[in-house]
């Protein structure tokens, strides 16, 4: 028993020619230069966020941390700035050579040269490493010594990474003392 309302149609005819191929030609040619061009712009912007990554990398892990500002009393004033600081967690080497000291008082604001020594050695040279402790000496000239009650700041600027600064305070009298805790 047939079904009735069942009935196949069969269309076996194909619709061939020469458009049609070119047409078909077509479309993979402008998929496959659509594909090329999204490729290419994905690698590119691919090496442009590497790129950014390196640089937001080493401008957060070489920072710089200072643990303490020790003053050299000589006779009424501060003369000497000895900086005790070292590479932060997970922070990279940062070459001392590279880097640059600025020491600004009231009356003076100037770029310095300072001399680096280590106190903590890893390795012996002008690069703080991790685990290294290195002091940083400014040797204050005329118009730049501390008398009691100023105000100064040193800045720390390495070559990649952020300005340190810190703002330090001569005490009311240094007490006959030959040294001056001024940080922390």
């Amino acid at each position: 028993m047939k079904a009735k309302g069942t009935k196949i149609l069969r269309n076996e005819d194909a619709d061939v020619g020469i458009g049609t191929l070119i047409i078909f030609i077509a479309m993979v040619l402008v998929a496959a230069v659509a594909a090329a061009v999204l490729i290419q712009t994905s690698g590119i912007l691919q090496q442009k966020a590497q790129q950014t990554g390196k640089e937001a990398t080493a401008e957060v892990s070489s920072n710089l941390k200072i643990i303490s500002v020790v003053g050299n009393v000589k006779g009424a004033y501060i003369d000497t700035l000895n900086v005790l600081a070292e590479v932060s967690a997970g922070g990279n080497p940062i070459d001392t050579t590279m880097m640059k000291y600025k020491f600004i008082n009231a009356s003076n604001s100037s770029f310095e040269s300072i001399t680096y020594s280590e106190e903590r050695v890893v390795t012996a040279n002008q690069v703080l490493e991790p685990g290294e402790l290195g002091n940083f000496t400014f040797n204050l000239g005329a118009g730049q010594y501390m008398n009691p009650r100023d105000t100064a700041t040193i800045q720390f600027i390495p070559e990649t990474g952020t300005m340190i600064t810190k703002d330090l305070i001569a005490p009311s009298t240094f007490g006959g003392q030959s040294q001056i805790q001024l940080f922390p």
